[in-house]
């Protein structure tokens, strides 16, 4: 039997002996065994490995059960029953007090013909617990027979539901060993069916759901994915926060995790954002997220927030632009500081306007002619308004030339030690300049985009028209006419806008 092959007669049979721990899960039986329909043994050897794949595949399954996903599903569908049993058992007895409607015998016949069904199946292989079952039955039966026509006695009835529930539990629970959970998971299933308060809700944000739900925004939606990491994170906030306080999600659960939240109202906003979004997800590709709430009723939306605007007043962190002259000044604190980089990062920004990320994805490629004038291609950025070509300072020219000379193996000007996980070249430049800042005695209102504010005040107060300034830094002007119709500002318009820059 080494094999797992025996033959009976002529013909060959696979054969498996059941460890005890999973003979639940095949009706009760010590060992399986199935006709491979050959005599040649040669052959059987192929014909069982199927069938034993199959079979080890339900042992798996009844020794590890189900996902913690499938199962708090389950728990959450036992809840529900049991708390309607338990009413319904409830409101048939006070029926039958009140005279309201009579639990009768006929009644209780019906619901002893099922289970004697079940009792069949149920205890297939264990005659002794069968035959008491149907003894209890039949003589809480026999009760009701031996009543008067009209009202049954009470503590009978109360009796018969109270066998009624015994049993459904001892149903419940064969029923979910042999649907593939394990003896842990069916017992905790029985255990809420029959107590559904000891029920610990779980949130519907398990790991295998937000995965799904991130993997969707990224590669169906096209959302960035340090967009669709934020969105995970703050659903994980609120994971924590329902499981920790045993809450349902719903929309008052969810006002109370707002209200629990010590963060500004912009904030909360992007936390209800993210649920929504999930919301919108889950009720359309996951069914058990909607056979589990009303997904007509978003719980995320409807919530009133408090308005952190104050009128008449900007607000204090609102971010700030530097002057010119402070401008300098970090370019030469930088040098002092062998920040060489992040030095180069400050002048390209301080004469052009530049975003970081556009300097730091600039390669040689980009130094490019507009109708005879030394530009930088810019190919890509935050909008179509991005893409554009800004001609070079004077005082530029000499330091692009440095850089396109000892750009790095993949051409960038810019070295950096590569892209965050997010694939942001500008993140290591980007924190370096914040050291440098700081050391200078700016806060937090103060950034690297503050110098892209500066660029854009300067060539404000130079008088250069609007259209000159937006073709310049990438901005879109909002009216049909120059977005959609033209093509921008000329190249020597923008040169000439450059050319009032102050040079550093």
């Amino acid at each position: 039997m080494a094999d797992n092959l025996i033959l009976k007669g002529s013909t060959w049979h696979v054969r498996l002996e059941l460890p005890s721990d999973v003979r639940h899960a095949f009706g009760n039986r010590r060992k399986l065994t199935k006709s491979l329909k050959t005599g040649n043994k040669a052959e059987a050897h192929i014909r069982k490995l199927p069938v034993l794949a199959e079979w080890k595949t339900v042992i798996s399954k009844a020794r590890n059960g189900i996902s913690a996903e499938e199962l708090e599903n389950e728990l959450y569908l036992q809840k529900r029953t049991g708390e309607a049993l338990a009413g319904f058992f409830e409101s048939t007895l006070l029926k039958h007090i009140r005279g309201e409607k009579l639990f009768t015998k006929e009644n209780a016949l019906s619901f002893i013909k099922v289970f004697d069904s079940d009792i069949s199946i149920i205890f297939k292989n264990e005659p002794r617990e069968a035959k008491a079952w149907r003894l209890r039955f039949y003589e809480l039966g026999s009760r009701f027979y031996d009543q008067k026509e009209g009202k049954q006695n009470t503590d009978l009835v109360a009796d018969f539901l109270k066998a009624t529930e015994d049993f459904l539990s001892i149903k419940n629970k064969f029923f979910s060993k042999n649907s593939g959970y394990s003896d842990k998971q069916a017992n905790q299933i029985t255990d809420t069916f029959v107590e559904p308060s000891s029920y610990s809700p779980k949130s519907p944000f398990t790991s295998q759901r937000l995965d799904a739900f991130a993997k969707h925004q990224v590669e169906i939606k096209g959302l960035a994915q340090k967009t669709v990491d934020t969105f995970t994170s703050k659903l994980k906030v609120l994971k924590n926060y329902l499981e920790s306080n045993g809450l349902e999600l719903s929309f008052e659960s969810y006002q109370q995790f707002l209200d629990s939240l010590n963060v500004s109202t912009k904030t909360k906003k992007n936390h209800i954002h993210a649920g929504s979004s999930f919301h919108k997800w889950a009720s359309k590709y996951d069914s058990d997220y909607k056979s589990r709430y009303d997904t007509r009723d978003n719980p995320f939306l409807g919530h009133e927030l408090p308005n952190d605007k104050k009128k008449g007043k900007k607000k204090e962190e609102k971010r700030l632009a530097f002057k010119a002259e402070e401008v300098k000044k970090l370019y030469e604190f930088a040098i002092s500081k062998r920040k060489y980089q992040v030095a180069y990062a400050i002048k390209i920004a301080g004469l052009t306007g530049c975003r970081i990320e556009e300097i730091c994805r600039l390669t040689k490629s980009h130094i490019v002619a507009e109708n005879g004038v030394l530009s930088l291609y810019i190919e890509e950025g935050k909008t179509d308004a991005s893409i554009r070509k800004i001609p070079l300072h004077s005082s530029l020219k000499p330091l692009i030339d440095q850089l396109v000379k000892n750009a790095d193996e993949d051409g960038y000007l810019i070295h950096s030690s590569g892209g965050n996980k997010y694939g942001i070249r500008s993140d290591s430049i980007s924190k370096a300049f914040g050291r440098i800042k700081r050391e200078l005695g700016y806060d937090a209102r103060y950034v690297f985009h503050s110098i892209r504010k500066t660029v854009i005040t300067s060539l404000q107060h130079n008088d250069v028209k609007p259209l000159v300034i937006a073709s310049i830094v990438g901005h879109e002007t909002g009216t049909v006419t120059f977005d959609i119709y033209s093509d921008g500002a000329s190249a020597k318009q923008k040169l000439d806008a450059i050319k009032t820059l102050p040079a550093f």
